[in-house]
């Protein structure tokens, strides 16, 4: 049992975590402990659903065994407010500059300010009144977005110190901020606007090459590897920059605004005589430029050579090896749910954090909803589903899905807790060989997703050193899928569906305590195969959400999106008018 930082008095505490704007969740923790997360999506079925996220409040508290009523804090880290400390000066200065070099950016600032304002006010209002209707107030705590973000990359890492870099499109008047974390408090070295938006300047490129900004992102980095990117980097210099300073400033005008629309003419028209591919890969360049130079800038702020990263900027695997390879960094930890969907966790691992220093350390997040089923409730289930059939397996079951992988079958796993955040780890995914490179176009289209990137490899820990190139057991950011690394020649030539044009790939390492059924599914895989990785792409159609229920994943298979479905290392199901399990 902890003890309060500050009275040294034994402190139990309950804590849950909400976010309504973007993609809505839940998350509780419990005496320091991280005991159930989930977004809304994942039972709405609606695609990073901005709601408000009961189902998902009505599952973490159940998991806890927790009415609402014995909640000790409720953490909500959207909107804590312009707070004058923070903000005030940062903003005063920016404006001054503005009109003393740019004054037709200022109306663009103003704007920036003011729909920040008015955005969050109507979520900020849902919250405030489900904290008033059920007798929350005293209890409701207000986390800075960018505090909750980069505090609990920390507190999540395995580090005693770090340098902790946190970069978004915006979250209370913040776009950036750098902070030196130790065990005795926090130092923040850089603050940036909103209005200086390395996320908002990625989602306008996202949205001018055709795609959904604030979600399509990972298509770009995709598409980056593709083109030149020296022809354009002019252009992207127009829009946003580094200074001699070491500060990110925007140029707001005919090329940039921070926000999702507004594109003038001379903006479109230029980029329509450009390639894509060149156009990504000169927006990925720079944003990787001037995110390495901002930490090249205070690494040796930090002796350990620690860094922490999180924020929507970072789901961008490429931009987190580019960091990692940055002179001065020794090692790099990705909070695996980076991005705004993360809130519900991490407000409430920042407000136990603040209240009685307790940290979760590198937790699984395997927070969700369960996939164990009785062979009784299955068989119900399946009744709507006449054409399917299922084994259950006491023993060899490992070996039936080698065997299903060998004769070529699409395989969903539906398995375990699922997976809070972006990723799927092997819960939720869809696993396959990776010997055949063409599988990226027609799983695709059996996905009915438009990619690209390849597969990602998910690799048994024991053969990670013989497949990337500089990895190490320490580094705890492979075990989520949070970065790219360069591949070995020889894995290349084993697995080419799973290694980019670019000779990268973005593995998740599974280690033996982790998961031990998948780990020696890995190695028993490579031992017939030669193949060192399985393909690990999440379970789920394009544009919708990763499967949430039995049905969701029984849905695809009835669908013959998949082949071969395995329900809680217990169960393979097939349609019986395709081939059936061993």
């Amino acid at each position: 049992m902890a003890r309060d930082r500050v009275s040294g008095k034994e402190n139990r505490m309950l804590v849950l975590g909400i976010t309504n704007n973007d993609l809505a969740g839940a998350c509780v923790v419990r005496d320091g402990e991280i005991v159930a997360a989930v977004s809304e999506e994942r039972f709405s079925r609606v695609k990073d659903h901005k709601t408000w996220p009961a189902r998902a409040i009505d599952y973490v508290l159940r998991e806890a065994g927790a009415e609402l009523s014995e909640v000790d804090r409720v953490a909500y880290g959207w909107c804590a407010g312009l707070d004058a400390e923070k903000h005030l000066l940062l903003y005063v200065d920016r404006i001054a500059e503005e009109a003393l070099r740019n004054p037709q950016a200022l109306p663009h600032v103003r704007k920036r300010v003011s729909d920040e304002i008015r955005n969050d006010k109507e979520k900020r209002g849902e919250f405030d009144a489900f904290v008033e209707q059920h007798g929350l107030r005293g209890k409701a705590v207000y986390i800075d977005h960018h505090e909750s973000h980069g505090l609990s990359a920390f507190l999540c890492s395995p580090f005693d110190e770090a340098l902790v870099v946190t970069c978004d499109g915006r979250g209370d008047f913040q776009s950036l901020t750098v902070t030196r974390c130790t065990a005795e408090g926090e130092e923040v070295l850089q603050r940036e606007t909103s209005v200086d938006s390395l996320g908002y300047f990625y989602g306008r490129i996202t949205k001018l090459l055709g795609f959904k900004p604030n979600r399509h992102e990972g298509k770009i980095t995709g598409l980056a590897s593709r083109g030149n990117p020296e022809k354009l980097l002019p252009l992207m210099r127009k829009m946003i920059d580094i200074d001699e300073d070491g500060r990110v400033r925007a140029f707001c005008g005919d090329y940039y605004q921070p926000s999702y629309d507004g594109y003038s003419d001379v903006l479109l028209a230029e980029i329509a005589e450009c390639d894509p591919a060149d156009v990504a890969a000169a927006a990925q360049q720079h944003v990787e430029n001037i995110l390495t130079a901002v930490v090249a800038r205070h690494i040796e702020s930090v002796p350990s050579g620690h860094i922490c990263l999180a924020g929507g900027v970072f789901a961008n695997v490429k931009l987190n090896q580019r960091i990692a390879d940055t002179k001065g960094v020794q090692n790099i930890y990705v909070l695996p749910p980076m991005g705004d969907g993360g809130l519900p966790l991490q407000a409430a691992v920042v407000a136990e954090y603040r209240e009685s220093g307790r940290r979760p350390r590198v937790p699984s997040m395997a927070l969700g909803p369960d996939a164990t089923i009785s062979e009784g409730r299955l068989e119900e289930v399946l009744k709507d589903y006449p054409e399917l059939r299922y084994r259950r397996f006491s023993e060899g079951l490992r070996d039936a899905v080698v065997d299903a992988l060998e004769q070529d079958r699409v395989i969903g796993l539906f398995r375990g807790r699922m997976e809070f955040g972006p990723r799927a780890l092997g819960h939720r995914s869809v696993i396959y060989g990776t010997h055949d490179p063409a599988m990226n176009d027609w799983l695709n289209k059996r996905l009915n997703r438009t990619e690209f990137m390849p597969f990602a490899p998910i690799t048994a820990e024991e053969l990670a050193a013989d497949c990337y190139v500089g990895w190490r057991p320490d580094q705890p950011s492979a075990r989520f899928m949070t970065i790219t690394y360069d591949c070995h020649e020889e894995f290349a030539r084993t697995s080419p569906a799973v290694v980019h044009v670019d000779n990268t790939a973005r593995p998740q390492i599974v280690r033996s305590e982790d998961d031990a059924f998948l780990y020696d599914l890995l190695l028993a895989w490579h031992r017939r195969s030669g193949q060192a990785a399985l393909v690990n792409t999440s379970f789920n159609k394009h544009e919708e959400p990763i499967v949430g229920s039995h049905r969701d994943a029984l849905d695809p298979l009835q669908d013959e999106v998949i082949d071969l479905l395995l329900i809680d290392d217990a169960y393979l199901v097939w349609k019986e008018r395709g081939a059936s399990a061993a």
